[in-house]
């Protein structure tokens, strides 16, 4: 047999005949062949690169599956998807005040978003939402045609879009991965909800232009309305928002949004949302916005919103909330109509007392407040200094020596000017409470909180000055003097042990007679007075030295502290009783409400309750200190000595009489201005029953003053408008909270009368032939 010819096996032999067998295999080696019935060596090695790779690739494929797994969510996260819900702070009657968020978003219920929004969602969004398990098939086998004829055409459905809205670890990268794990959680989620709370959730979750989270903060803040009450244009506009929020901002770029807005309408058109003249009327239509801007630092009521959020966090803290993210709700004893008034007559009469108070600094001719500036040199220098640019100037300029920074500052006329008008700004502080229950009824702690954050209710402490003096004529009252009982109204002069004088002075004494009540000296704030009031007090009446004045100090102190003024900082020196103590604004009108509420203190409260995003109360808040202070009678007696600072009397004028001739406010009202030194501080406590109102002006810095010729350097003159402008804006406003009741006098109590005053009208009577009384 030739080499190029093989004899046929015979299998059946090659099998059976051992030694058949042997002679083929060593054939089949000598030629490097396989046996027969095995496969060859090649197509071995074939076979076992291809188990490999086979292998290799199941290996990758369960890899790639763990992989998609590990970024989806858990199936707590599910059941229960974290979304981050902006906590409020609302008025006893309902309105928002402030909010806390790191996504400005309200949570509502489906049937509280208007159907329309729904329709328009699904019209745009998802047309086949109703049909699909959470991905649409027929649009996703579609995407290669798409792409194959040159447009790209997504596929995503609300369910998967609301994936990634909920779930961050999804991610928004472009990526087949992000895709995957996208249609995985999509299809959980519809297996978990139904369609309603689906469309729900997305709605809540998606962000809308100007920073707004959820369609109920979108629709108050673009059209000033609940999300129950859009129409249909409006619910176009939104959801056509949702495709590029800064493109689409219909305040910003309101042609974009309207032609946005009209395609939204054509697909509700298309399917059949719309009828044909629905759609040609709405298209027509201007977007019609109401833009309500979002809660910014710059609000008044951000003052209260942060006194608020100090008060409530360590409670949250303690258990576990998160006043950011929770969708807490705070009621607060906030009325939002005494706010509103209160935050218009602060400002209104902040920007005519600034005015006018410039103008006071300012020569004829002059720059900016030039004499303020030359009757305190040292002032501009000093406020400089704590600029951020002074302080790194050193490093810009490499130089230790100030003269070079200083140049360089004011080589900048115009930084040197805004430091200037920043630095010389009056603020004001404005509270008013409820006596009866110590309810916070309004609360303006400054003008800007996104320029200045502190506030002038509670954090800054000032001095008192007059305001101070009823708690003196208090304890006075007390040790059982009367309103009627009468003092020289001429200085008397203190000395210490080692010789110092101690006078202080009233600026005019020389009208009308050496001696004067009570009652006047109080109505006219006379110091005077009140001074040669403290031997009385001390228990050492004529007395010259001025340490035996101490007793006395200290009964004024403890009274200011019953009353809820903290006086753990102020040393008790007779100085006291000129109003030297610091206060803030908040202790002092809750001071006052005590003479109001018939002697009875109650610590001021602002906060009443907090629930949580369902309506279950977590807490509730109730004053912490209840109690009577001071008599019934003593009470009453103060309140009706303060009306003569309002009314005057028959021979005197009272420092608030401004409050009816002026502001015209008849009704029952008593009060007190005060005014310190340099008129650094001014102030006006205005009560009533129902009522009392504080007020101070003055600058945020303490170096800020009045011109000693000043018109508005007074408490009268810039602290008693504000409340007075307040009176008015609530009595002319039929919604705001006011009554119009008199001071009622205790059971059985009668007025002190002046025997004096009294024998006098007796012998005017039995002249007049009348027996008298």
């Amino acid at each position: 047999m030739s080499d190029d010819k093989k004899e046929p096996i015979d299998h059946k032999r090659y099998f059976n005949d051992p030694e058949y067998r042997k002679k083929i295999l060593k054939e089949r080696k000598e030629k490097g062949e396989s046996a027969p019935g095995r496969p060859s060596p090649s197509y071995r090695k074939a076979w076992i690169w291809a188990s490999s790779i086979a292998g290799v690739l199941c290996l990758f494929v369960a890899g790639y599956v763990f992989y998609l797994f590990q970024g989806l969510p858990s199936a707590d996260e599910f059941e229960n998807p974290e979304t981050a819900i902006a906590s409020e702070v609302r008025s006893r009657d309902g309105v928002t005040l402030d909010k806390y968020f790191t996504e400005n978003r309200k949570w509502v219920r489906y049937e509280d978003i208007s159907p329309h929004v729904i329709d328009a969602l699904v019209a745009t969004e998802d047309h086949r939402f109703y049909n699909h398990w959470g991905i649409d098939m027929y649009a996703t086998l579609a995407i290669p045609w798409h792409l194959i004829n040159g447009r790209w055409q997504g596929a995503s459905t609300i369910s998967q879009q609301l994936a990634r809205n909920l779930y961050k670890k999804i991610g928004q990268e472009f990526s087949i991965a992000r895709k995957f794990r996208e249609m995985i959680t999509a299809a959980q989620l519809e297996k978990r909800y139904t369609k309603r709370e689906i469309a729900e959730m997305y709605l809540n979750t998606v962000e809308y232009p100007n920073s707004t989270f959820g369609i109920e903060a979108a629709s108050q803040t673009h059209y000033g309305k609940p999300a129950k009450e859009l129409n249909i244009n409006e619910a176009a506009m939104m959801v056509g928002s949702l495709q590029a929020i800064y493109a689409y901002n219909p305040r910003l770029f309101p042609e974009k949004a309207t032609a946005r807005r009209n395609i939204v309408l054509a697909q509700m058109h298309k399917r059949d949302f719309l009828t044909d003249q629905e759609y040609i009327t709405l298209t027509e239509e201007p977007i019609g916005l109401d833009y309500h801007p979002p809660f910014k630092t710059g609000r008044q009521s951000r003052y209260f919103g942060e006194y608020v959020r100090q008060q409530v966090q360590p409670w949250l803290e303690e258990n576990g909330y998160d006043l950011y993210k929770d969708g807490l709700v705070i009621y607060t004893t906030i009325d939002s109509r005494l706010q509103r008034h209160a935050e218009r007559a602060v400002k209104t009469k902040l920007d005519s007392l600034q005015k006018i108070y410039e103008a006071e600094w300012t020569s004829p001719g002059g720059e900016y407040m030039d004499e303020f500036w030359e009757k305190n040199p040292l002032f501009l220098r000093q406020f400089l200094r704590e600029t951020d640019r002074y302080k790194n100037g050193f490093s810009k300029y490499d130089t230790k020596i100030e003269k070079v920074v200083f140049d360089s500052l004011f080589a900048d006329t115009a930084f040197v000017d805004s430091v200037k008008r920043a630095r010389t700004k009056l603020e004001s502080g404005f509270v008013a409470i409820e006596p009866s229950n110590g309810k916070v009824l309004a609360w303006v702690g400054g003008t800007d909180y996104g320029n200045v954050q502190y506030d002038h209710v509670y954090q800054s402490r000032r001095q008192a000055g007059s305001t101070f003096k009823p708690f003196v004529y208090a304890v006075a009252i007390d040790n059982g003097y009367k309103p009627y009982h009468k003092f020289s109204k001429f200085p008397v002069t203190f000395r210490d042990r080692a010789g110092k004088i101690w006078n202080p002075k009233d600026e005019t004494v020389h009208d009308g007679p050496i001696n004067v009540s009570l009652r006047e000296a109080l109505a006219r704030s006379m110091n005077n007075v009140t001074v040669r009031l403290l031997p009385e007090i001390a228990g050492a009446p004529g007395t010259n030295k001025l340490w035996e004045l101490d007793p006395a100090a200290r009964k004024i102190k403890a009274m200011a502290s019953n009353l809820g003024i903290d006086m753990s900082k102020t040393p008790a020196y007779p100085s006291i009783a000129l109003g030297t103590a610091e206060v803030s604004l908040l202790e002092l009108t809750s001071a006052y409400t005590t003479f109001a509420n018939k002697g009875v203190h109650i610590e001021p409260i602002a906060i009443t309750r907090i629930e949580d995003r369902e309506g279950n109360i977590l807490k509730e808040f109730h004053p912490d200190y209840t109690k009577e202070v001071i008599s019934p009678e003593t009470a009453y007696i103060i309140t009706d000595m303060l009306r003569g600072v309002i009314r005057g009397g028959e021979d005197f004028y009272g420092t608030g009489v401004r409050l009816r001739n002026v502001y015209g406010v008849r009704q029952d009202v008593a009060g007190k201005t005060g005014t310190t030194q340099n008129s650094a501080d001014n102030w006006f406590v205005g009560m009533m029953p129902h009522i009392v109102m504080g007020a101070w002006v003055g600058g945020a810095d303490r170096r800020i003053r009045f011109p000693e010729d000043t018109y508005i350097g007074q408490g009268a003159r810039s602290a008693l408008p504000i409340v007075g402008t307040f009176i008015n804006y609530a009595t002319a406003d039929d919604q705001a909270y006011w009554k119009y009741d008199a001071f009622d006098p205790p059971p059985g109590f009668v007025m002190p009368e002046d025997p004096e005053k009294t024998n006098n009208e007796l012998v005017k009577d039995k002249d007049k032939g009348r027996i008298g009384w």
